[in-house]
């Protein structure tokens, strides 16, 4: 009886530890709804999309969560001061800098 027991633990465990893509984090494309708007105000076009894509991927799980909120909510001055804070890092700024030089 402990055999069946021990087999769908250790199969659990194995499932629960792949790693699968299924597609787009739903998160981070909220997210980039409503960074990319952000940035457009100051940069369009290819160079936004760098930005936008520079922000998200540099965003922390909590910052990706509060701005994946505002495509709820709607953007407010804090929203706008977190993209500003992301893109000021350096981490950012070297991914930009990299994606602008192509």
């Amino acid at each position: 009886m402990k055999t069946p027991i021990i087999l769908a633990t250790v199969a659990l465990t194995a499932v629960t530890a792949c790693d699968v893509a299924l597609g787009p984090d739903p998160a981070r494309e909220a997210a980039k709804s409503v960074v990319r708007p952000i940035v457009a105000e100051t940069v369009s076009g290819p160079a936004g999309v760098v930005l936008t894509d520079c922000i998200i991927d540099n965003a922390s799980d909590t910052e990706l969560f509060n701005l994946a909120g505002a495509a709820v909510t709607g953007v407010e001055p804090n929203t706008i001061t977190l993209v500003s804070n992301i893109l000021q890092r350096p981490e950012t700024i070297a991914c930009a800098t990299s994606g602008l030089a192509g």
